[in-house]
């Protein structure tokens, strides 16, 4: 044999044994990824951490490194404030960073990495904060002024993240966060204007919750959500970019502008099921104006859609209400019952109207079948004393009371219903 022919058989040998480790690694890996993975959903994060970082090597290692260092975030977020200002709580985010900084190695051009970091760091700044003394003489600074060095790590990194993924509108969302949670209100709005622009669609925005943010926030994310052209977002059709800014203008209380909005993107061009969840939220406008009338009719039309069924049903079942039609309003909530049958505030609200109604015996039937689908929710229990006072029946009123407080506790609520039974009795209804 030549030498040549030895050294190509040697140099096939040699692939084909990095080929079979890399195998044999992947194999192990993987179980401990999908097992930690599953675990660290469930909310098993110490259990989940070991198997992560056994898993994070091969093809599983960023994946395992990313959700290794978050599971640490999200251990430390559930310790108690004395606890993660201890050693443990130190070697959480010490852990984190290192997970950290090992995935960014690893894949230099994902902004992934620099976000959690970003997050990690802003955990350290928000303890430093707590106790640190402010230096008057530094006030001229404005608000950079109560920025600690954690904090301004915390922003550059998720600038940095942002600077390398500026499409992804999660890591715009989180730099939002990280500027409101530094009391950077000025600097959070502008980051807020840019996330709009990148996807003008606020229920989308997972990490945002409509009552967890500034009003200025939301009103900035509103404003320009409404002013996004459609052709700088070639992801979101012109009718869902309508459809959202309505919905959060509603909820605003930008009643007028939201209408203009759902009508624009009710006439515009659309799939009928798309068209139909505009007429639905349009419906709901208009019983917010007073309309009830031409509510009825776009919800009529957005029923037609068995996926609105439920939801126009409760709509219509207010609308009727307000007429003061309450035998009609309870057909709405008997129709409602039967796509939702076990739903709390819809066996509630039948029971309410139906008492209003004077169908005692139905009022009773929805919610002694509320308490026995949710045994653990106490708003059934309350609202059946209230049924039982007001027709007299103070025995089984006041065993229905016993129920509640053994669920609910000594509430302000029991105290009220325990003065109520000492009360003169009204004439029963017949």
């Amino acid at each position: 044999m030549s030498l040549r022919r030895a050294l190509e058989l040697a140099a096939a040998a040699l692939i084909a044994g990095t080929f079979a480790t890399r195998a044999a690694v992947g194999l192990l890996a993987a179980p401990a990824l999908d097992r930690g993975t599953r675990m660290a959903a469930a909310g098993s994060l110490a259990g989940a951490i070991p198997l992560l970082d056994r898993a994070a090597i091969g093809a599983s290692r960023t994946e395992a490194l990313w959700l290794a260092g978050e599971s640490r975030l999200g251990l430390w977020d559930a310790m108690p404030a004395a606890e993660r200002r201890g050693a443990s709580g130190s070697a959480a985010l010490q852990g984190a960073v290192a997970r950290f900084l090992q995935g960014q190695i690893s894949s230099p051009a994902t902004g992934w990495f620099l976000s959690s970091l970003s997050e990690t760091y802003a955990r350290r700044e928000a303890l430093a904060r707590a106790s640190r003394s402010v230096d008057l003489s530094q006030l001229d600074r404005g608000r950079w002024a109560l920025v600690g060095d954690d904090g301004c790590v915390a922003i550059g990194l998720a600038r940095w993240a942002v600077e390398r993924q500026p499409t992804t509108f999660e890591l715009c969302d989180r730099l939002v966060l990280v500027l409101e949670g530094a009391g950077l209100r000025e600097e959070a709005e502008a980051a807020m204007a840019e996330t709009a622009k990148v996807l003008p669609d606020f229920g989308a925005h997972t990490d945002f919750t409509f009552e967890g943010l500034r009003r200025e926030l939301l009103e900035t994310f509103w404003r320009t959500a409404r002013d996004v052209r459609p052709e700088d977002v070639p992801i979101q059709n012109r009718e869902r970019q309508l459809l959202a800014a309505g919905i959060l203008g509603r909820r605003l209380g930008h009643l007028e502008e939201a209408e203009a909005d759902l009508r624009a993107a009710l006439t515009g061009p659309g799939a009928a099921l798309h068209h139909a969840e505009d007429a639905f939220h349009l419906g709901l406008l208009l019983i917010d104006r007073g309309r009830l009338d031409e509510a009825e009719g776009y919800l009529r039309r957005a029923e037609r859609e068995p996926v609105f069924v439920p939801g126009t049903a409760e709509a219509l079942a207010r609308i009727e209400r307000a007429r003061g039609r309450l035998p009609e309003a309870l057909a709405h909530l008997r129709r409602l019952r039967e796509h939702q049958p076990r739903d709390v505030w819809t066996l509630v609200e039948f029971a309410r109207v139906a008492r209003d109604a004077g169908e005692w015996a139905q009022a009773e039937e929805a919610l002694r079948w509320a308490i026995r689908v949710n045994p653990d929710i106490a708003a059934p229990r309350a609202e059946l004393v209230e049924l039982l006072l007001a027709k007299g029946e103070r025995v089984l009123a006041r065993s229905a009371l016993e129920d509640y407080e053994r669920l609910a506790g000594r509430t302000d609520d029991v105290v009220r219903l325990e003065a109520a039974m000492s009360a003169p009795l009204d004439p029963a209804p017949h």
